[in-house]
């Protein structure tokens, strides 16, 4: 009966130690985390000698280091700087180097390094290499030509590549279409949507997620207010001076918010434009 007794008292005191030092535990850990250098990635030719064979398990345990750092960052609400954008790049290198047909370092490389890191080429640069083993796989190219298309005004490359996306088998019908027409297509916004739909319905990263689905509200914010500019052009046969016009004149019913908190601007081509660049905020 004593020893039922000592045991009941045991594991009160131990859930109440628990309960006391686990939140105080957590908040260090968290602290850690946002405090966790970029590191050191051992290079591939290296990597696959100490692989001894199970390349497959030493590529899966990178990308989750990988994945987990990203994320340690954004829980952290840290900005990712440069360095660390030379590490997360490196890493995919050598992860996909080590097991080539793994799909997600090529969705997190072409979701992160354009959108959040504006290092275009060598997000297409992974793509490109994953092609090359993934030949059968429309999303790669597909990805290719709309960094080609968005973010370096080429449209022939563009074209080119989504061309070549939709002869692969399981590709969207819309994409020949879509192919024929951008090397002339002027509104980017509105196609850059259809782009970040397809890629949050394939990403399986909640990091990655978070970050596209805040990309997405920037984009279709845009879109509305050029849409509204638009219309006001076309029935007002002139341009507005200031964008509140399209509240006060019946166009818009508020100016939707930038989630990244930047200004909206009227271009001269009529495009709109945030001075957040639909970017967080980077870290010196």
């Amino acid at each position: 009966m004593r020893r039922n007794g000592l045991l009941v008292a045991t594991l009160f005191l131990a859930l109440v130690g628990y309960r006391l030092v686990v939140p105080e535990v957590w908040s260090h850990r968290q602290e850690v985390r946002a405090e966790i250098p970029a590191g050191y990635i051992i290079p591939s030719r290296f990597s696959r000698v100490l692989a001894l064979g199970h390349q497959g398990v030493l590529s899966d345990f990178l990308f989750l280091k990988t994945a987990t750092f990203i994320g340690g960052r954004s829980a952290a609400g840290q900005a990712m700087s440069e360095e660390d954008w030379d590490f997360v790049v490196a890493s995919l290198d050598v992860i996909t180097d080590l097991d080539p047909y793994f799909s997600d370092p090529y969705w997190l490389g072409t979701g992160l390094l354009t959108w959040d890191a504006q290092r275009f080429d060598e997000a297409n640069r992974l793509l490109k290499k994953g092609m090359q083993y993934r030949d059968w796989d429309w999303q790669l190219p597909f990805y290719v030509g709309f960094n080609y298309f968005y973010f370096l005004n080429d449209y022939a490359n563009g074209s080119k590549y989504l061309m070549q996306a939709a002869e692969l088998p399981g590709s969207p019908g819309l994409l020949k279409t879509l192919a024929a027409r951008i090397s002339y297509y002027a509104g980017q916004s509105r196609t850059a949507l259809a782009f970040l739909h397809q890629m949050l319905s394939e990403t399986r990263s909640e990091a990655l997620r978070q970050r596209l689905s805040l990309r997405l509200q920037a984009l279709q914010s845009a879109v509305a207010i050029e849409e509204a500019l638009a219309l006001f052009k076309e029935q007002e046969g002139r341009v507005p001076e200031d964008l509140t016009d399209l509240v006060r004149s019946g166009y818009l019913d508020e100016l939707p918010q930038d989630p990244y908190g930047g200004d909206w601007i009227i271009l001269p081509n009529g495009r709109v434009y945030s001075t957040s660049r639909f970017a967080e905020k980077r870290a010196r």
